[in-house]
């Protein structure tokens, strides 16, 4: 009525009162029964008034003017709520005396199902809504402001998911559209349902572009799901028996499956349908110890994603693994279909994991469970977890129980590397008994297990220990382990002399030289080690050590001597009097044959006699 001649004639003072008058006669005619006979007449009437509405909203936004805005989409939710009032009025005349036969109102609404022939003949509440959702997808209006709108009207049609669901394929519209979703699915509960299909579909769409399952996953993640209080159902424990769990609920239900309780919307089904694909990744045929007993629904919106285009079964994976964070004790079901699946979906899981073990805290109990209960099956998947967990051990250590569990598992299986991560808290007897078997992996692996035990506050081997035990796996009468493995092993412990005092060397090498018996096989070489890189040890060496391999006739073994006349050699530059004094312990045979070869010798040696 803008351009009317009745409106130019007015005072601005009776503007307002004119204006409230024309939108009653607008919504009137637009949405009144009685022009329900003309629905050419409705249908151009709120044409009419959607344009008014939105010219009058995008002017206010352009100027700024919020209260102007607000009130033209109060304009437009007005036509909204005047034409649900039309149509569920006519529902009710339509449909009386026929309670057992008449349409669902979602159908009248949205012209669908039986009620199509009547939408044929008449505006319906959906012809609107797309009329609306037309002049929004134009552009000219910011994306909040359908969310505000959606949010204000009495029923949203399905046409609106539709539309939310393209904005979700676009990376710029992707974020407001999932709120959007969010926002109509905790105020609107009769949209509940719907937005659980659409997110349900996003997270686990075909499609080479996966930021929109993984954003629909953190939004899930971050914005719907809450672990809350709930215990777990007797499908997420497979690893207890029942007398262990007695009482774990077998499944659940809805008493009107049309309505989705605000908490199972924030838990439940979120768990469930995650489970539900997670299992299906499993190789075909296999048996579950538990089924998942869920609502008609959520089965039927597995079957529906697996008739449309659903995402290759490593990408099926990821919600779940996002749900383990929140709660840990989902991990156990997780392991349960490691063991159904076939060798690539074994890696690929074994490979994943560490999106969700990196940031669950090394003291959370369901870990040391999933080790405690693991199998040679499950080893696989289990050292995964445990070399994770060992590359945050800066930030929290794990319990202490681990060792026992890990060494329990070791002597199921065998496997070396699974006492890495957990060197440190190996109890000292099983760690003297599985050092030869560590000190055969890779070095990288061996230079893991001595760091924890090197950086542990309370290691069950102090560096000492460790270096006298390295000393003894090679002896001139057996090997324990390949010389090639106790040489990388001693390679790497002496790489981390900064972490430790090197005066450790001291005592190890005083405490193996008083040992009775052969020297270990690698006792020269850690002597010149220690002359060569710990300077300050080397008149330790040629003051004790030197004068008791004498004493203890070195020059028998052909490799001890080498090693002695090198230690000599090289510290005889530095400690001329020490190594004088140990030239004059020789018998004359070793002296003279030690001269011609250093004849250079000679004039310390006199020097040193004529002191005495």
């Amino acid at each position: 009525m803008e351009g009317s001649l009745l409106r130019h004639g007015l005072p601005p003072s009776e503007m307002p009162a004119f204006e409230r008058m024309s939108r009653e006669v607008a919504l009137h005619l637009a949405a009144t029964p009685r022009t329900a006979s003309n629905p050419d007449l409705q249908r151009a009437m709120s044409q009419a008034y959607v344009l008014r509405a939105f010219s009058d909203l995008k002017a206010s936004l352009k100027s700024g003017n919020k209260a102007g805005s607000a009130t033209a989409l109060e304009k437009l939710v007005d036509l909204f709520y005047a034409k649900f009032s039309t149509d569920v009025s006519r529902w009710q005349e339509s449909s009386a005396g026929q309670a057992g036969t008449k349409a669902p109102l979602r159908e009248i609404l949205e012209a669908g199902g039986s009620s199509r022939r009547m939408a044929s003949a008449g505006f319906t509440y959906g012809e609107l809504f797309d009329m609306c959702l037309a002049e929004f997808e134009k552009g000219d209006v910011p994306r909040r402001e359908l969310r505000s709108f959606l949010g204000e009207i009495p029923a949203v049609p399905l046409s609106a998911f539709r539309a939310l669901e393209a904005q979700c394929q676009l990376a710029g519209a992707r974020k407001m559209a999932l709120l959007t979703v969010l926002a109509l699915m905790e105020g609107k509960p009769a949209c509940r349902w719907r937005g659980v299909q659409l997110l349900v579909k996003l997270a686990f769409s075909a499609g080479e572009d996966s930021s929109v399952r993984f954003d629909t996953i953190r939004l899930i993640i971050n914005k719907i799901y809450s672990a809350g209080s709930e215990p777990p159902m007797r499908w997420h424990l497979p690893h207890m028996s029942d007398a262990e769990v007695p009482g774990a609920g077998t499944k659940w239900d809805l008493p009107d499956p049309d309505f989705l309780p605000l908490q199972r919307l924030r838990g439940r089904w979120v768990e469930d349908m995650a489970t539900i694909m997670l299992r299906s990744v499993a190789a075909s045929g296999s048996q579950f110890k538990h089924p998942i007993g869920v609502p008609l629904r959520l089965e039927q919106l597995r079957a529906d994603l697996f008739k449309g285009s659903v995402c290759a079964a490593k990408d099926r994976v990821w919600l779940y693994l996002a749900l383990c964070i929140k709660r840990p004790v989902l991990l156990h079901g997780l392991v349960e279909t490691f063991t159904l699946c076939d060798a690539e979906m074994k890696e690929h899981l074994i490979n994943s994991i560490e999106e969700a073990i990196k940031y669950i805290p090394a003291s959370e109990q369901e870990l040391l469970v999933l080790v405690q209960k693991a199998t040679p099956e499950t080893e696989p998947l289990v050292l995964k977890m445990l070399c994770i967990l060992m590359t945050s051990r800066e930030k929290e250590s794990p319990s202490p129980g681990f060792g026992e569990a890990v060494t329990k598992l070791y002597q199921l299986t065998q496997n070396p590397r699974l006492l890495v991560p957990a060197f440190d808290l190996l109890d000292r007897s099983h760690l003297l008994d599985f050092l030869p078997a560590v000190l055969q992996l890779e070095n990288e692996q061996v230079t893991d297990a001595f760091r924890l035990l090197v950086r542990a506050k309370n290691p069950p081997l102090s560096v000492t220990e460790l270096l006298t035990e390295l000393h003894h796996m090679n002896s001139p009468g057996e090997n324990i382990v390949p010389i090639k493995s106790s040489m990388q092993a001693l390679n790497i412990i002496f790489g981390m002399r900064d972490q430790y005092d090197a005066k450790v060397y001291g005592i190890v090498i005083q405490s193996l030289v008083e040992e009775p018996g052969r020297l270990p096989t690698l006792f020269m070489r850690t002597v010149i080690q220690v002359v060569k890189e710990l300077p300050r040890l080397s008149d330790f060496v040629v003051m004790e050590i030197l004068p008791r391999l004498v004493r203890q006739e070195v020059w028998g073994d052909e490799n001890m001597w080498r090693g002695f006349m090198i230690v000599l050699q090289h510290t005889f530059a530095s400690q001329p009097g020490g190594a004088a004094r140990v030239l004059a312990m020789l018998p004359n045979s070793q002296l003279e044959d030690v001269l011609v070869q250093h004849p250079d010798w000679k004039s310390q040696l006199r020097e040193f006699v004529a002191r005495q």
